[in-house]
């Protein structure tokens, strides 16, 4: 059996409370207990201890210490700061659910789990930084085709447009065009091309020399990137051919 070091900070599943202290099951460790005494429950003084923990309660806990020879373990929530615990609780989530979703593409593929995570995991969640931001950018219509042995390819795509849905995150603003040169619209036409020809990038007039301006991606920092970057461009392109752009951001929601 697994089991975890000094210092570190693990998920824990409450199964035992005693006037004394709680015993927890570490749900990362299989078949690992430790014991949380009442003095490491709270920071504060703790005179009922269920007034602190229930019963089936999925907490992150810090390890105090491990003895491999008692095969004990000593816990404490007391030195988690609530930052910590949703970091945490919140990389154990998206564990889980790579997990799972792993496990579809085991069925799908009649693998083995083990060979499906090291043929697709491993290799997506180096380039990505996490299997399922890989997955997210796949749904979005991301090739990667050249960072898989091509067995895997189908079998992925029906599993990310079955089980992966993607909230885009969008930046959007208003631009102020004018020209008074005659052939006007079409240079404004021409300095917006770029814009419109660019993958989730939107134009839309909004009437009076006025159009909405918006990107979107998989976070508000690539949208955000893309936008700048186009916005960028258009004024450059606008001073050359003597268009007038205004551009107001929106705030972000």
């Amino acid at each position: 059996m697994d089991f975890p070091s000094r210092d570190d900070f693990v998920v824990v599943k409450i199964n035992q409370i005693l006037d004394y202290g709680v015993f927890v099951e570490l749900l990362e460790y299989k078949n690992a207990r430790g014991f949380i005494h009442i003095s490491n429950v709270s920071s504060s003084w703790v005179k009922n201890i269920r007034n602190f923990v229930k019963m089936n309660q999925v907490r992150v806990a810090k390890v105090l210490n491990v003895d491999l020879e008692k095969r004990q373990i000593d816990l404490a929530f007391s030195g988690v700061n609530p930052m910590r615990e949703r970091q945490v609780l919140n990389q154990f989530k998206q564990i889980n659910r790579e997990e799972k979703l792993i496990e579809i593409l085991s069925r799908i593929t009649k693998k083995s789990f083990d060979e499906v995570w090291s043929s697709v995991a491993d290799p997506l969640s180096q380039i990505h930084g996490s299997l399922y931001e890989a997955f997210e950018k796949i749904a979005l219509g991301y090739d990667f085709s050249s960072e898989v042995e091509k067995f895997w390819i189908e079998p992925v795509k029906q599993l990310v447009k079955e089980n992966i849905v993607v909230s885009k995150k969008e930046i959007s603003g208003k631009a102020k065009i004018s020209c008074l040169s005659s052939g006007g619209l079409e240079l404004i036409k021409s300095i917006l091309k770029d814009f419109e020809e660019t993958k989730n990038c939107i134009v839309s007039y909004a009437g009076g020399g006025s159009f909405n301006l918006s990107c979107s991606g998989l976070t508000y920092k690539e949208a955000d990137k893309t936008l700048t970057s186009l916005v960028e461009s258009v004024q450059k392109n606008s001073k050359k051919i003597g268009v007038v752009f205004e551009f107001i951001r929106d705030d972000k929601k």
